[in-house]
Protein backbone atom coordinates (compact mmCIF):
# COMPACT_ATOMS: atom_id res chain seq x y z
CA UNK A 1 0.00 0.00 0.00
CA UNK A 2 1.34 3.36 -0.85
CA UNK A 3 2.16 5.91 1.97
CA UNK A 4 0.70 8.94 -0.20
CA UNK A 5 -2.90 9.59 -1.07
CA UNK A 6 -4.03 10.05 -4.40
CA UNK A 7 -4.15 13.52 -4.65
CA UNK A 8 -0.49 13.79 -3.03
CA UNK A 9 0.57 11.34 -5.55
CA UNK A 10 -1.35 13.02 -8.44
CA UNK A 11 0.52 16.31 -7.37
CA UNK A 12 3.81 15.08 -6.61
CA UNK A 13 3.63 13.45 -10.40
CA UNK A 14 3.07 16.66 -11.78
CA UNK A 15 5.27 18.87 -10.14
CA UNK A 16 8.26 16.12 -11.10
CA UNK A 17 6.63 15.13 -14.18
CA UNK A 18 9.23 17.86 -16.47
CA UNK A 19 12.60 16.69 -13.92
CA UNK A 20 12.09 20.50 -12.32
CA UNK A 21 10.70 21.87 -9.40
CA UNK A 22 9.51 25.95 -10.44
CA UNK A 23 9.12 28.34 -7.62
CA UNK A 24 5.66 28.33 -8.44
CA UNK A 25 5.53 23.99 -8.18
CA UNK A 26 7.90 24.01 -5.03
CA UNK A 27 5.34 26.70 -2.88
CA UNK A 28 2.37 24.77 -3.98
CA UNK A 29 4.19 21.40 -2.40
CA UNK A 30 4.76 23.71 0.79
CA UNK A 31 1.34 24.82 1.07
CA UNK A 32 -0.37 21.36 0.48
CA UNK A 33 2.34 20.10 3.64
CA UNK A 34 0.68 22.83 5.51
CA UNK A 35 -2.39 22.40 4.82
CA UNK A 36 -2.51 18.39 5.75
CA UNK A 37 -0.77 19.27 8.55
CA UNK A 38 -3.50 21.86 9.76
CA UNK A 39 -5.78 18.63 9.57
CA UNK A 40 -2.93 16.79 12.28
CA UNK A 41 -3.68 19.76 14.53
CA UNK A 42 -7.47 20.02 14.16
CA UNK A 43 -7.46 15.93 14.63
CA UNK A 44 -4.73 15.97 17.62
CA UNK A 45 -4.11 19.70 19.20
CA UNK A 46 -1.18 22.02 18.52
CA UNK A 47 1.39 20.22 21.26
CA UNK A 48 2.56 17.12 19.84
CA UNK A 49 5.68 15.47 18.06
CA UNK A 50 3.71 15.83 14.78
CA UNK A 51 3.63 19.82 14.94
CA UNK A 52 7.12 19.84 16.76
CA UNK A 53 7.87 17.84 12.67
CA UNK A 54 6.65 20.61 10.87
CA UNK A 55 8.82 22.88 12.29
CA UNK A 56 11.42 21.28 12.06
CA UNK A 57 11.00 20.42 8.39
CA UNK A 58 10.67 24.47 7.74
CA UNK A 59 14.04 24.95 9.69
CA UNK A 60 15.61 22.26 7.65
CA UNK A 61 14.73 23.62 4.18
CA UNK A 62 15.81 27.07 5.39
CA UNK A 63 18.87 25.21 6.47
CA UNK A 64 19.19 23.85 3.05
CA UNK A 65 18.60 26.77 1.13
CA UNK A 66 21.56 28.73 2.82
CA UNK A 67 23.98 25.75 2.81
CA UNK A 68 23.64 25.76 -1.10
CA UNK A 69 23.64 29.69 -0.83
CA UNK A 70 26.64 29.28 0.85
CA UNK A 71 28.57 26.71 -1.58
CA UNK A 72 27.12 28.63 -4.25
CA UNK A 73 29.22 31.92 -2.64
CA UNK A 74 32.24 29.57 -2.10
CA UNK A 75 32.30 29.36 -6.24
CA UNK A 76 33.50 25.66 -5.92
CA UNK A 77 34.75 23.77 -8.30
CA UNK A 78 32.69 21.22 -10.35
CA UNK A 79 33.74 18.59 -8.17
CA UNK A 80 32.97 20.50 -4.78
CA UNK A 81 29.82 21.17 -6.70
CA UNK A 82 29.40 17.70 -6.89
CA UNK A 83 30.06 16.76 -3.56
CA UNK A 84 28.06 18.99 -2.18
CA UNK A 85 24.86 18.02 -4.16
CA UNK A 86 25.88 14.43 -3.22
CA UNK A 87 25.77 14.75 0.25
CA UNK A 88 22.56 17.25 0.83
CA UNK A 89 20.86 14.71 -1.59
CA UNK A 90 21.96 12.01 0.50
CA UNK A 91 20.80 13.52 3.87
CA UNK A 92 17.83 14.28 2.15
CA UNK A 93 17.32 10.36 1.29
CA UNK A 94 17.97 9.87 4.77
CA UNK A 95 15.12 11.59 5.79
CA UNK A 96 13.18 9.90 3.38
CA UNK A 97 14.22 6.59 4.47
CA UNK A 98 14.08 6.87 7.95
CA UNK A 99 10.23 8.11 7.21
CA UNK A 100 9.45 5.05 5.46
CA UNK A 101 10.52 2.88 8.49
CA UNK A 102 8.88 5.03 10.87
CA UNK A 103 5.11 4.89 9.34
CA UNK A 104 5.73 1.18 8.87
CA UNK A 105 4.98 1.29 13.06
CA UNK A 106 1.25 3.10 12.22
Amino acid sequence: MSLLSKTLEELLNETYADGRVSFTEYKQLRDEADRRMDAVVREFGQHNNLTALQKAMDVVMQLAQTAIIDAKKAKLTDTGEAIVKDAVFAQVEYLRAGTHLALKLL
